[in-house]
């Protein structure tokens, strides 16, 4: 009989990175391999259309945990794999990358004694303020095999005394689904047709969802002042629901609203969003995975973040880390758009 594993995903993130890696394993003749879904993204723009669009098939259990605070999340995750877990009596559990839903997984895989497989292992803030840096240091100690796309990430694994000999550098799989997508995206998107975007001026993508930024009025309202204020370049910013949701509560949203250069979207689609970053001068971003497509299509990168688990970018000089000042937003975007 084939040894026999359970891919867990549970956002969009997740289900970028897993897809490169799910294909080749779903080929070979020595696994067989199932794709669970937690529901930790539940809108259809944020999950099943990134499910249809990279090949991947129909989730075998969809746990529809929803949204909720952390702890309800990560509760409920465990609660309902469990029975999963206990019914398809998996040789192993994979996840990928550090959210709720990886966290959950890592902790039921070691209370049930499955080898759990934690795929982009090693990545490090040094800010344990993010509820991300808490979850993939848990993920990264209960994981029977790590796999770390990066020297740096294997080096901060070895550095806190996990074992050489279940660590490996393996490349990053969202380089994979990028360079596998972007023609199709090229060849099929209408997306900046859609959007009027005029190719003869510059193109700022904008991405924001992380607590830090989300959950905080004062910060986006800084984020927001600078954006508002680079009348220079078309600007486009796909809104995460939680990110639409906050933003209602305030005045924020309708200023956006108003801007004449600012599109505000919906999130998108997987072969848009790509075109959209493709065709972008800048990208603004607090994610760690547009980050990744950002750097791997070469588009600089402002992080709306005060840290960051990938400092390769800032470190090669195609992102700046300018927080949410407002002051050094502009700044920073203005450097990429006319001086590099």
């Amino acid at each position: 009989m084939l040894p026999r594993l359970l891919f867990f995903v549970g956002t969009r993130p997740e289900i970028i990175k897993a897809a490169p890696l799910f294909h080749v394993l779903r080929k070979s003749s020595e696994v067989q391999v199932d794709l669970v879904h937690t529901g930790q993204h539940y809108d259809w723009n944020m999950s099943g259309i990134f499910i249809e669009e990279l090949g991947l098939p129909t989730p075998i259990y969809h746990l529809g945990v929803g949204s909720g605070s952390q702890p309800f999340q990560i509760h409920e995750i465990i609660e309902r794999a469990e029975e999963i877990v206990g019914t398809y009596l998996p040789d192993a559990i994979l996840a990928v990358g550090d959210t709720n839903s990886t966290l959950a997984v890592a902790i039921l895989s070691s209370k049930m004694d499955v080898p759990f497989i934690h795929i982009e292992a090693g990545l490090r803030s040094f800010d344990l303020t993010m509820p991300e840096e808490i979850n993939r240091r848990i993920a990264d100690h209960v994981a029977s095999l790590n796999f770390a796309p990066t020297e740096r990430a294997a080096s901060n694994l070895l550095n806190e005394g996990y074992p050489p000999e279940r660590t490996f550098v393996t490349g990053n799989t969202i380089v994979d689904a990028v360079l596998r997508m972007l023609p199709k995206a090229r060849a099929q998107s209408n997306i900046l047709k859609k959007l009027k975007i005029d190719p003869s001026k510059f193109l700022l993508t904008v991405t924001i969802h992380r607590r830090e930024n989300a959950d905080n009025p004062e910060r986006l309202e800084s984020i927001i002042n600078a954006l508002i204020e680079l009348k220079e370049v078309q600007i486009v910013w796909p809104l995460h629901p939680r990110t639409k949701g906050n933003m209602e509560k305030t005045d924020l949203l309708k200023r956006l609203y108003t801007a004449k250069h600012i599109k505000v979207t919906d999130p998108l689609p997987y072969l848009d969003f790509l075109k959209l970053l493709d065709s972008s001068t800048v990208v603004a971003t607090d994610s760690g995975g547009v980050q990744e497509e950002a750097a791997t299509l070469k588009i600089p990168c402002v992080v709306l973040r005060d840290s960051t688990e990938r400092p390769e970018i800032i470190d090669e000089g195609i992102g700046k880390m300018a927080g949410a000042d407002d002051l050094r937003i502009k700044r920073y975007v203005r450097d990429f758009l006319y001086n590099e």
